[in-house]
Formats: structure tokens, sequence, C-alpha cells
């Protein structure tokens, strides 16, 4: 079901089926609540067996992917979001496992809030729809208050947010992340390397192609598309796209909107 604003949607999927996802990455935070059943949730190069009650996360372009037990497949359900209101309530949870899974939680506590979002009509009841959300998240939050993080943790999901709040600006770089933390480039570049194994510069050129991709496929023109990722220049922009991706954005756009189009 879409949801508006912030929002993206939410849902419930019964994988008797043996329905996957993945390998692939995702635009958005996705938390996803296990019903029933059982399943393996892959990020990176960790894997985490998760069970009812328990629920996993998964993050902006985090490389993931997950799938049901074939002999007790799970049922859950979602919410997608961005925003730095809901981003901050998940950054208050007490992860049991890394920074992907959330430990157990009854049914009961936290079922009817996802039963009521999938049911409403988000689009006419948009203010509803983010109060259920901040309100799911907040039961999380709740019963996994966040012990104190690790310098190295709260520095790379400061600098994190920074990043998916302000990618589109042509000035925005490490210098600005760093002066904003008041962090040295080396603290910076120590706690990316850290919690997810990739130094800041590549992480913040990454989310700019990432996004990019985003752009051209929703048919935005290069030039377009490189103002929109923080690229004054749509030539740098497009010798760095090809370097990365394999082909032109140009090109990339094209094919990528034919696939879109055909039935």
């Amino acid at each position: 079901m879409p949801i508006a604003s912030n929002m993206i949607s939410s849902g419930r999927q019964n994988c008797s089926d043996l329905h996957s996802w993945g390998p692939g990455i995702r635009n958005c935070y996705i938390l996803h609540y296990i019903i029933k059943g059982k399943g393996t949730f892959i990020n990176g190069n960790k894997s985490y067996a998760v069970s009812a009650g328990e629920s996993f996360v998964i993050r902006p372009f985090d490389n993931i992917m997950y799938f049901p037990d074939e002999s007790d497949p799970w049922e859950y359900t979602w919410i997608d979001f961005k925003g730095e209101k809901y981003v901050s309530l998940l950054n208050r949870i007490d992860f049991t496992r890394d920074s992907s899974v959330i430990g157990n939680i009854r049914s009961d506590d936290i079922l009817p809030l996802f039963d009521m979002l999938n049911r409403i009509n988000s689009t006419v009841q948009k203010n509803t729809a983010e109060g259920i959300a901040l309100a799911i998240l907040g039961i999380y939050a709740d019963k996994f208050e966040s012990r104190a993080k690790s310098g190295e943790n709260a520095c790379f999901d400061s600098a994190r947010l920074l990043i998916e709040n302000n990618f589109y600006k042509p000035d925005f770089d490490l210098t600005v992340i760093c002066n904003t933390l008041c962090i040295s480039r080396a603290t910076l570049h120590r706690c990316f390397v850290k919690v997810c194994g990739t130094a800041p510069g590549s992480y913040l050129m990454k989310y700019r192609l990432e996004r990019a991709k985003e752009f051209l496929k929703r048919g935005f023109s290069v030039k377009s598309t490189a103002l929109s990722c923080g690229f004054s220049d749509s030539l740098y922009f497009s010798k760095l796209f090809k370097a990365a991706v394999g082909e032109p954005p140009g090109k990339y756009g094209k094919r990528s909107s034919n696939a879109a189009d055909m039935p």
C-alpha cells in the first residue's frame, strides 16, 4: 500500500511459496517483523537466522538478501520509511545482533499497529499513517532502549544521516561532514572503515551514483540527474558514472526506461 510523505509502503507477505528477495540494494529503510516461521537475512558478508517475534532492518544501499526456511517458511509484515524523524527513533533501538536484528517482541504488542497501517488509505490519511509508523518505531525504541553506542557507530550513524539529507548539494563533501560533527578526517575514515568496511569518500560517491540511477530510471536528463545528485559538471558526472556502472548515464537511462515499458 503506497504511503504518502516520507513513508513509502507497508505490507504483509506469506512466504509459503518460498518468496525471496535479492541480492540487491534498497534506497530506503525497511523494518520487517516476523509473524511466524523463520528465515535468513544476509547483509554484506554476515548471515542471520531470524524467527517469529524477531525483526530485521534493511538500511539504504546495504547489499542484502533474505529468504524463508524451506521447512518452516516465515510470514512477515514490513514498513518502509525515510526521513530524519523515523531514523532518529530507529537509532534509539538496541539491536541484538549488529545493526540488523532486533530481539523478540510479542505479536499482540506490535502486530495490531502494522495491520492498522496496512488497512488505511494513506493518501487520504497521511498524518494517521505517519503517526502509526512513529508509534511502531516508538514501541521498539521503548522495549529495546539503546545503550550508549560505541564512538564509531555513533559517528557513522550521524555521518550517514548527513549524507542522506545533503548529498544533492555540490559543496557537500567530507570536510562539511567533519566540520559539522567536529571530528577529524582520520576519525571519520576510521569509523566508516570499522562499521561498513568502506572509506567515507567511496561511500558518499556510491550513494550519489545509486541515487543517480533512480533519477535516470524515472526519465531525468543527464544534466538534471547530475545537478540533483551534487555534481555541478555533467561531463564529470558522466565520466564517473560510466566508470562505476559500465555504460554512460544516457544509455543507462534509456535502457532502464525501455525495460520498464516491457510487459
